[in-house]
């Protein structure tokens, strides 16, 4: 029988050629393995020119020195490179605290801000599409009237046609030289679902990516401040929540409530549109005291304190809708110690405001022809009242 070449016949030819192929593959794959293991004098593996991650004994910690400057309002409610959300619900005055907030950094040491003392001097970068140049120019008149001068203190945008686009890189990078340039100690969001639209976890943290990304590295960071709303439900008088349970009331995902390492609530005192007394009460602080609620009353530039709030109406839930209808005529005597003290029109309204009253209630009250016009004389300007 002749002998058979598989490498040379046709009909086994192909078969043969792959399979030695297979073969030689194999064989180059194992020394290939062989040298990878054996072979002492490969370069390590290559790690990153800058370390992820670290890690560090309690001294590294208990040692650190805070860059000067860092903590600019309160018990590190607000910190550079952090992030402080205020939420309210719609029209309760979030926007005029973001103002206020430049008027306390131009002011610097020595001032307040809600009641909480301002540590340095700092600029105030506000990108916002609530307010439109009418309103912000009726704002910001009214403010310098008021003797605050808020050039090179405050720089705050008209609403940006493409909105907060933070996905795109040329929003990005030309807010990123906006920033540069202005070097603001706080950088504010108003309003936040103008960066998220939709409440998915999703779309929130990429709108937080997006804001860490434009921000300056070292000293220069700036304090976040976020303008967020309430869900609809919230700041009702019944069953009212206080504290730390009003982080559940901020609108959208947990992200907006766990992100921040500060978190104010700012409230109504009653839904009437007339009243300007608002509660502000900070609901998280992560680095420091949270602090008491305090009252105020919305202004244009700084709020003033409201001395005389219930505190006992407003914590049973009847702030809301209580509101004290009935105006008598010993509240009119209250405020005018029994005919001991003269008020001007304007003081002698506030104080029936700080007593519960609505603004319209409290002047429709001195009114020459109102309800107490026969025990209230008026002359220079100056009120007198008659038991």
């Amino acid at each position: 029988m002749p002998i058979i070449d598989p490498a040379t016949h046709p009909d086994y030819a192909a078969a043969y050629q792959l399979a030695g192929l297979k073969v030689q593959q194999e064989a180059a794959a194992a020394a290939q393995a062989a040298s990878l293991t054996t072979n002492t004098s490969a370069p390590a593996t290559s790690r990153p020119t800058t370390p992820l991650l670290t890690f560090h004994p309690p001294e590294y910690f208990t040692d650190f020195t805070l860059p000067e400057n860092a903590i600019l309002v309160g018990d590190c409610h607000l910190t550079r490179g952090d992030i402080t959300v205020i939420g309210g619900v719609p029209g309760c005055g979030k926007s005029r605290l973001l103002v206020s907030l430049a008027i306390a950094g131009a002011q610097g040491p020595g001032a307040s801000w809600m009641g909480h003392p301002v540590h340095s001097h700092f600029k105030t970068a506000i990108l916002q599409a609530e307010n439109g140049e009418v309103r912000l120019k009726r704002e910001l008149e009214d403010i310098a009237i008021q003797g605050h001068q808020l050039s090179g203190w405050l720089h705050i945008t008209p609403p940006p046609r493409c909105g907060f686009a933070f996905g795109q890189p040329e929003f990005r990078a030309q807010l990123r030289d906006w920033l540069a340039e202005i070097k603001p100690g706080i950088f504010a969001i108003d309003p936040w679902n103008r960066a998220a639209p939709d409440d998915k976890v999703k779309d929130f943290r990429t709108a937080l990516d997006g804001i860490f990304e434009v921000l300056p590295d070292g000293p220069d960071k700036p304090a976040i401040v976020i303008v967020h709303h309430l869900r609809k439900s919230a700041s009702s008088g019944e069953g009212r929540k206080r504290g730390r349970d009003l982080l559940g009331e901020l609108s959208g995902s947990y992200i907006i409530g766990s992100a921040p390492r500060v978190t104010f609530i700012l409230e109504p005192a009653t839904p009437d549109g007339e009243d300007d007394r608002v509660i502000f009460t900070c609901a998280k602080n992560n680095n420091g005291e949270m602090g008491p609620s305090t009252a105020w009353h919305r202004r244009n530039g700084l709020f003033v304190p409201c001395e005389a709030f219930d505190w006992a109406e407003w914590e049973g839930g009847g702030g809301e809708t209580s509101n004290r209808n009935s105006l008598e005529l010993a509240d009119m005597a209250a405020i005018f110690a029994n005919g001991k003290c003269e008020h001007t029109r304007q003081n002698a309204a506030q104080a029936l405001q700080d007593s519960g009253f609505s603004r319209s209630r409290s002047y429709k009250a001195l009114a020459p022809d109102g309800k107490f016009a026969r025990h209230l004389s008026e002359v220079n300007g100056i009120i007198t009242f008659r038991p």
